[in-house]
């Protein structure tokens, strides 16, 4: 979202609610709610004696004596901030504003449908959109998270995850699932499918898309640049992703962002560069690239003596096999799938023992599963049987139509595979 300084404030730093001495800022927010029609001059120069004769700030005043609701008062906020970074215009933020009181809704929103098309909130929106999307968030934490980054200068994921609407890992799957659709690398489908399994499963995205079938994103003994730098120790997670994300709507390298950022220095990132490297090339496993980075961090030593001391180290290539059981029948495929529960199972390995022929009625009949499911199972099934899909792939394809209960074949098109 918006780009955060290099020291970025906190809310109680930038806001005049919060803050005792703003006598500035506040003025400016008192201008921007007359000429929006938000209040009266005559109300606000009544506001700034009794927040001159209380100490307290314009906000707070405006907003206790109801002249203004908090909505009205956060969205002139950001406004005032957007306007001070040169990204909406005097005019349009009066226009903003002014539909605010008017139709309510949040300031994004109505940003948004004024045409207001700053590139940093587009960016937010749309990349928040693929987190609801997934089922990961609500709307209502990403406007609250829309609000927040506004205010601070954070980032958007940052912001969602300091909610705490948001892990870590979740946040990060969510920005390499949009820069691989805006890559053109799968499609946004895809990426929703792959982001709600890397959530509940609490895996990276590319290995659920690896999972699913689909093509390798990265080399086997690749590691990001960032995940690297973490590993090390060298920056924090939350750093990562704000850096991530500024890499993402501002299209510069994720090393040029932080040393910009002062997060790292433009040395340490030469020597994240390189070792990322000796792991491609199988040189050191990425812990120990971690450990090396991380000394020559704290000792100065160049980053070559540290690699000719862990050269003989035995590398340790990372692991990203898959697990390929093979069902022996109908029946084990429903037990792995997991659409029935454990009673059933046993139930209908009874009916399977009796009569095999029987199951798929006794399935339906007796309500155990839909006749849709049950379709999609037995083409399912099929693409086992035949070789051209594991069942972890077919599990995959499985929760993909399930949370849009379209065609069964259609889905199976999309995510790579072809009925014959």
């Amino acid at each position: 979202m918006a780009a955060p300084s290099k020291n970025p404030k906190t809310p109680a730093d930038s806001d005049p609610i919060l803050s005792r001495s703003t006598p500035h800022v506040s003025t400016q927010i008192g201008d921007l709610m007359v000429k929006a029609g938000l209040t009266s001059s005559e109300n606000l120069e009544s506001a700034l004696k009794l927040s001159k004769a209380k100490k307290q700030p314009l906000g707070r005043i405006l907003m206790e004596s109801g002249l203004v609701t908090e909505k009205e008062l956060y969205a002139t906020l950001q406004a005032q901030n957007l306007i001070r970074e040169k990204l909406l215009s005097h005019e349009q933020a009066l226009e903003v504003l002014s539909r605010i009181r008017e139709h309510g809704d949040s300031f994004v929103n109505n940003l948004m449908a004024v045409g207001c098309t700053i590139e940093p909130i587009v960016f937010g929106v749309t990349l928040g959109r693929l987190f609801i999307d997934a089922g990961v968030i609500t709307s209502q934490m990403l406007d609250e998270a829309m609000e927040t980054s506004l205010l601070s200068g954070l980032p958007l994921v940052r912001v969602l995850v300091l909610h705490q609407s948001l892990t870590e890992m979740v946040a990060y799957a969510g920005l390499t699932a949009f820069l691989l659709v805006k890559e053109k690398k799968i499609g946004r489908d895809q990426a929703v499918g792959a982001l709600k399994l890397a959530s509940m499963h609490n895996e990276q995205i590319e290995e659920i898309l690896e999972f699913g079938g689909l093509k390798r994103y990265r080399s086997e003994n690749l590691v990001r640049l960032g995940e690297l730098l973490v590993l090390s120790e060298l920056i924090s997670e939350l750093d990562l992703l704000s850096c991530v994300e500024r890499t993402l709507s501002e299209a510069k390298p994720l090393g040029q962002i932080l040393v910009d950022e002062g997060i790292a220095s433009e040395q340490m990132v030469g020597y994240a560069l390189r070792a990322q490297k000796y792991i491609q090339d199988g040189t050191v496993d990425p812990v120990r690239a971690g450990q090396m980075l991380r000394e020559c961090s704290l000792t100065g030593r160049p980053l070559e003596l540290s690699v000719e001391e862990l050269a003989a180290i035995k590398p340790v290539k990372l692991k990203r096999g898959r697990y390929k059981p093979s069902p022996s029948g109908f029946v084990e495929l429903l037990n792995m799938v997991g659409l029935i529960s454990n009673h059933h199972i046993e139930q209908v390995r009874l009916v399977a023992e009796r009569d095999p022929d029987v199951v798929e009625d006794y399935l339906v009949k007796r309500r155990v599963l839909d006749k849709d499911k049950l379709d999609a199972l037995k083409i399912g099934y099929k693409l086992v049987e035949e070789g051209k899909m594991t069942v972890e792939q077919l599990i995959f394809v499985l929760h993909v139509w399930l949370w849009s209960r379209g065609d069964f074949a259609a889905t199976l098109s999309m995510l790579g595979w072809k009925l014959s």
